[in-house]
Parts: C-alpha cells; sequence; structure tokens
C-alpha cells in the first residue's frame, strides 16, 4: 500500500508525511490487531459465557466479537479535530481552533446506546460502535480485523479448550499512555 502511494503520489509527499503514513500503516495494521487479538483473548479467559460462545456458531461468535470490539476499543481516542466556529456544547464553550478529541471508547459506552454499556455482555445484539471510528478517518482494515477475531479467537478456544492465564490477573500489565490500549504480556497455560 505505502509503494503505491509512493508510485501515485511521492512527488507531493515529504519525508515527513511518508513516515507519518507509514507509522500510521505499522499502527494501524499490527499494533491494534495484535492487542485486540490479546485483550480478547484474555476476555475470553475472564467470562465462560464468552469463551463457550467462541466455540459456537457463527451468529454466536459474529455477536461476540462485536461486543469485545465495542467494549475493549483499542484505539480510544479518535484523530484530533479542529472546531471551525465558535460553539457551546452542555455549557461548555469550544473556541474556533481548539482542538476537539473524541473519546471513543466513552462514545462505545455511552448508555444512550442501551443498557450496561460499561460493561462486556457477551451475548449483547450487536450495536452500532466506534471501535473503527467514523467516516472519512474510518480504519480501512476494519473488517479484515473482524475477519482475524472471528477466526483467531475461536480456533484458540477450540484448540485449548483448558486455555488459562499462568499468573494471577493482578500481575497482568497493561499499556499506559500508549496510542493503543493492550496487555505488555499475556502468559497462558496451553494444555
Amino acid at each position: 500500500m505505502l509503494g503505491r502511494l509512493v508510485r501515485r503520489h511521492g512527488d507531493e509527499l515529504d519525508d515527513d508525511e511518508l513516515a507519518g503514513l507509514a507509522d500510521g500503516l505499522l499502527t494501524g495494521g499490527f499494533e491494534t490487531t495484535a492487542s485486540m487479538l490479546a485483550l480478547g483473548a484474555l476476555a475470553i479467559l475472564r467470562d465462560t459465557v464468552l469463551f463457550g460462545q467462541m466455540t459456537g456458531g457463527d451468529d454466536e461468535v459474529h455477536r461476540a466479537v462485536e461486543e469485545l470490539l465495542r467494549y475493549l476499543t483499542v484505539v480510544q481516542i479518535a484523530f484530533p479535530r479542529f472546531a471551525r466556529t465558535d460553539v457551546t456544547i452542555s455549557a461548555t464553550t469550544i473556541a474556533k481552533g481548539d482542538v476537539v478529541l473524541c473519546s471513543l471508547s466513552g462514545a462505545n459506552r455511552d448508555p444512550v446506546l442501551g443498557e450496561n454499556m460499561e460493561r462486556l455482555v457477551p451475548d449483547r445484539a450487536p450495536t452500532q460502535h466506534l471501535a473503527f471510528s467514523h467516516g472519512i478517518h474510518r480504519c480501512l482494515g476494519a473488517e479484515l480485523a473482524r475477519m482475524e477475531l472471528r477466526i483467531a479467537l475461536p480456533a484458540l478456544a477450540r484448540r485449548f479448550p483448558r486455555l488459562r492465564l499462568a499468573v494471577p490477573p493482578e500481575k497482568l500489565s497493561f499499556r499506559e499512555l500508549s496510542l493503543v490500549h493492550g496487555i505488555d504480556t499475556l502468559p497462558v497455560y496451553l494444555d
């Protein structure tokens, strides 16, 4: 993809723009998927209903994956936007030119969407979510990510039905101050 961009638009992009594109592709194409797979594996380890869904039919897997995407939201902040005009929302004034950040994880847990949105509910009917953002900044790998999760997590649950954590949950270390929410390591027993 990067090669195609360079061939078509290389003379229009400076080195910083190319580096930014490369970083975006690496983060979006690898780090988000790796984090989602690890956090998804941890979620199925913690929830027997979810683990069971992963060994069920396609509809159950689809429902569980959409709920994991909504609940985990590995990219938690959308691309920064800039206010085009002064605007007041709920008694807060945002001035023209101010940076506006949207919490995707907060939006995905908005109670307007349904009950108990702050909890992982494995059999929740799929609801719209912003795990892949929206509009022109929507993740172009969204369907690939869904497919990877729908294949990898059920394969893990079927292949290792006694899968369990190799350390107490409180010993797990989560990334702090990272663009992509994730876990540093996920030690498990596969037997």
